[in-house]
């Protein structure tokens, strides 16, 4: 719809100068209550949340700016919303706000081979001192613009703090022992199982399909 249509059609209401002045506070509310998708908290995918104690675990959220059209006094007015700013709830206390939403390790240039990803240091991950499985919640404030027919885009007063879908991050202890040998039977200690469940453990969901209900280890 051109400036000249609209004015046409509000001929007989209020002046498009009158609109032009309330667009702004309608956008505003309108920004207030958008169905923003605040994107999910993300590890890295061979691992899904597992990790060791005082190493790195490499967590970020995985969010996109987005853009809705909403009719504001009988105009199609699009708002785009951009995600700004990105708090980090690491569920041990700890919470670090920051300007990237992080990425996974391959993309941050921190991953060297599969191995190093239990060790992972990049912008957004975070060094457990304690085994446990800790909720992490991000929270991203997103700031916005809109614009009219054929006009520029215009930034949005305010912003908007929407909290991601959440994660765990499940953290184990390293176990070390002197062996023999490399693992050639299943038999050998070490090689029967990525990790040995405790009583009231779980076993971590990267390899809970190796394990029964009562956290027997049943092999790949």
């Amino acid at each position: 719809m051109t400036e000249e249509a609209l004015e046409a059609a509000l001929e007989t209401g209020p002046t498009w100068e009158d609109v032009l002045a309330q667009i702004p506070g309608e956008v505003e509310q309108a920004f207030s209550s958008l169905p923003i998708n605040g994107g999910s908290v993300s590890f890295e995918e061979e691992l899904r949340g597992f990790g060791y104690i005082n190493r790195h675990t490499n967590i970020f959220v995985s969010v996109e700016s987005q853009e809705f059209t909403e009719t504001l006094l009988g105009i199609p007015v699009e708002i785009r919303v951009i995600p700004s700013e990105y708090q980090f709830d690491y569920g041990d206390g700890t919470v670090r706000t920051t300007h990237s939403p992080g990425a996974p390790a391959a993309e941050s240039g921190s991953f060297q081979d599969p191995r190093s990803l239990v060790d992972a240091e990049t912008s957004t991950s975070h060094v457990y001192t304690q085994t446990g499985i800790f909720p992490v919640a991000v929270t991203t404030t997103f700031i916005g613009e809109y614009r009219l027919p054929g006009g520029a885009w215009t930034p949005i007063s305010g912003t908007a703090a929407v909290p991601a879908s959440p994660g765990e991050a499940d953290i184990w202890k390293l176990d070390h022992r002197q062996v023999s040998g490399e693992c050639r039977d299943t038999s050998y200690w070490g090689c029967n199982g990525p990790v040995e469940i405790g009583p009231g453990d779980r076993p971590p969901e990267i390899f809970a399909d190796q394990y029964d209900e009562s956290g027997n280890y049943t092999g790949p």
